[in-house]
């Protein structure tokens, strides 16, 4: 089994910063950041995982720092984790970055992951002087046109694992297509264990039809994880988190933006508008995240501010969430482990520094008690811990 973090700062809850153990103002502090990376590498952590957006929607907990400045700073505190930063292909020049992400490579040791993504929202294009995001199907075109300019650009020998990892997060079904031909990691949204095994299924069966070796593709769902030494203390941090929560803003409109539908017209009260919402096709946003929001309308019917409450929870993370003891959390990654729902997961702590110690203090152990996690490093570089081979350079 694969354990990546999600590295942010404040943790994946909107309160997070609010809580007594927090460091509200650790988002630029190297030393905290790196101090949390270096706990994943005490735990053997196949790697770290830094999201990205290149517009701040709201800068009270927004990121500030860049990606990949971060794990250069990261990769001089460590000696093996894996180092995995995104970058926007609609908006970023593939040949700078082919250089930038090669040398990152080079000097980390061949630890560097690159999660390549098409972005969404108008709002990003504005920042780059065009008055509209990009079409779906265009945006997906040129993620092909930038990866295969990676891929060529990327000189055989300059790294020990060949080139950096390659990681995708699109659950469209051009994304789908895109992790097929291209992705050796792919981090998904998966709710429940059949949804897992079902996306797992189709992406492997795309990069077969790629010509793609078996083993060449893990795919990593999210998760945030309560952990606590009993159930009830699990669901008390989860509980005092809510409780701390202070809604300054109405979350029903951004909601509307990620179903791409006003919702203004409509009783918050009642349930959301299944019939009104867009197809996929139509769809100009995060086709991944409309389509897990959507899911979880036509499933659970929660009412309009209730789905608009649970999306601003997890900072708009809609992913499965669990609450429990470290042998409880233990059981359910086992049985998606084991069900084909996942290689492993993306963990999404909901809450720093106290959230990843309770992990890895009491949820790897058990993993690793039951033969499904590693006691230490066998490999020095991400495509060892994940397990891939090295690639064959590509022609130019």
């Amino acid at each position: 089994m694969h354990l990546n973090l999600n590295l942010r700062a404040r943790g994946f809850h909107r309160a997070a910063w609010q809580h007594p153990s927090a460091r509200p103002h650790a988002v630029t502090d190297v030393d905290f950041l790196t101090d949390l990376v270096r706990t994943c590498e005490d735990a053997a952590f196949d790697a770290v995982f830094l999201a990205d957006t290149p517009v701040h929607r709201d800068p009270p907990l927004a990121q500030p720092l860049e990606p990949f400045a971060l794990l250069s700073a990261a990769a001089a505190a460590t000696t093996h984790i894996g180092l995995i930063g995104t970058l926007s292909a609609t908006y970023t020049d593939a040949q700078l970055a082919a250089h930038r992400l090669a040398s990152l490579d080079r000097l980390s040791g061949g630890r560097l992951g690159v999660n390549v993504v098409t972005n969404a929202g108008d709002e990003v294009a504005r920042n780059f002087g065009a008055d509209a995001h990009p079409a779906h199907a265009d945006r997906y075109a040129r993620a092909a046109d930038f990866l295969d300019t990676l891929l060529r650009a990327w000189a055989p020998g300059v790294s020990p694992q060949g080139h950096p990892v390659i990681v995708q997060a699109g659950a469209s079904d051009r994304g789908r297509d895109l992790a097929g031909r291209y992705a050796e990691a792919v981090y998904t949204g998966s709710s429940t264990v059949e949804d897992g095994a079902a996306f797992r299924a189709d992406v492997l069966a795309r990069a077969a039809r790629s010509g793609r070796p078996a083993g060449g593709v893990k795919i990593l769902p999210g998760l945030i994880p309560y952990v606590g030494r009993t159930e009830r203390e699990a669901r008390d941090t989860e509980t005092e988190l809510e409780r701390l929560a202070v809604r300054a803003v109405d979350p029903i409109p951004r909601l509307g933006e990620l179903l791409g539908l006003d919702l203004a017209p409509y009783d918050p009260d009642g349930p959301v508008p299944l019939d009104a919402l867009p197809s996929v096709a139509e769809f100009r946003g995060a086709v991944s995240r409309f389509t897990r929001l959507r899911t979880i309308a036509e499933r659970e019917r929660p009412t309009i501010r209730e789905l608009a409450e649970r999306a601003e929870r997890s900072l708009n993370n809609v992913h499965w969430t669990i609450a429990g003891t470290g042998r409880q959390i233990a059981d359910q990654l086992e049985h998606w482990y084991r069900g084909g729902a996942a290689d492993g997961f993306n963990v999404l702590v909901p809450l720093h520094p106290t959230g990843l110690r309770d992990f890895t203090e009491q949820v790897v152990p058990e993993l690793r008690r039951r033969g499904l996690f590693r006691d230490r490093y066998a490999t020095t570089t991400l495509r060892g811990h994940f397990g891939l081979a090295v690639p064959h350079p590509v022609a130019a």
